[in-house]
């Protein structure tokens, strides 16, 4: 073989390792990007309205808004932030009124996750516990960043509601 030869092909898998390599690391760092952007799942809480909460003082009447704050507590009981709600009731019985609402979970350090759910609500007189149903999570800020998926609400005593999560 000529001097010629080898040395082209000795060029050829140079340029090729090399450009595996670039490939390689530009996968990784897609890879690292991509890890890094996901977000953290929310911890199972517990959010209380018993406290502030104005859905008895709303009008009666399709299209009435009401709304709240509450406090979060984590699975060990300690305050791990605010929850900010607004809602619009959308049906009304005898026993229950269905509201669609908007809530966003503010933690202590500030990390934000944002949820939308028709809610229904029992009349206090007539309410059986628990009662459950799903939201959907729009989205977060801080370590939950990005995060989307189901939150699983359960309504445990009279405004009372824990919260687990099937995030991503």
């Amino acid at each position: 073989m000529s001097r010629f030869v080898t040395v082209k092909r000795a060029a050829l898998v140079a340029a090729a390792a090399g450009a595996a390599a670039v490939a390689l690391v530009a996968g990784s760092t897609g890879s690292a990007s991509a890890a890094h952007l996901r977000a953290v799942a929310p911890p199972a809480l517990t959010v209380d309205f018993s406290a502030n909460n104005d859905e008895a003082g709303a009008a009666s009447a399709v299209g009435a808004g009401f709304g709240g704050t509450a406090v979060v507590k984590d699975a060990d009981g300690n305050v791990a932030g605010k929850a900010y709600d607004m809602c619009d009731k959308d049906g009304i019985t005898p026993t229950s009124v269905t509201a669609f609402c908007h809530a966003d979970i503010v933690f202590a350090d500030g990390d934000q996750i944002a949820i939308d759910a028709v809610f229904p609500v029992q009349n206090p007189a007539t309410a059986t516990y628990p009662k459950s149903f799903d939201g959907v999570i729009e989205g977060g800020t801080g370590a939950y960043k990005g995060v989307t998926g189901t939150a699983h609400i359960t309504n445990r005593s009279l405004a009372v509601y824990d919260i687990t999560w099937d995030a991503s």
